[in-house]
């Protein structure tokens, strides 16, 4: 199973979005939305950001990364 997107209940009749890897796991949640019209615009957004955004990694060992996408296989071309 591929992961999902999961529209829960917050406080105070807000949403929140959970990203739900394939596995099960608990990926990322989101920040709270009014409504569920602003939660479905948030899911829309975050399909888009994660499709095409870069990693912008300022973490304390930011060369790792580097140094993991350096080593990385290519991908075949189509």
């Amino acid at each position: 199973m591929s992961g999902y997107f999961k529209l829960v209940d917050a406080h105070e009749g807000s949403f929140r979005i959970k990203l739900i890897a394939g596995d099960g796991t608990l990926m990322a949640v989101s920040t709270t939305f009014e409504t569920k019209r602003e939660a479905a615009a948030g899911i829309a957004q975050l399909r888009e950001i994660a499709g095409t955004g870069p990693v912008v990694d300022q973490s304390r060992d930011s060369d790792v990364l580097g140094e993991a996408k350096e080593s990385a296989p290519k991908a075949a071309a189509s």
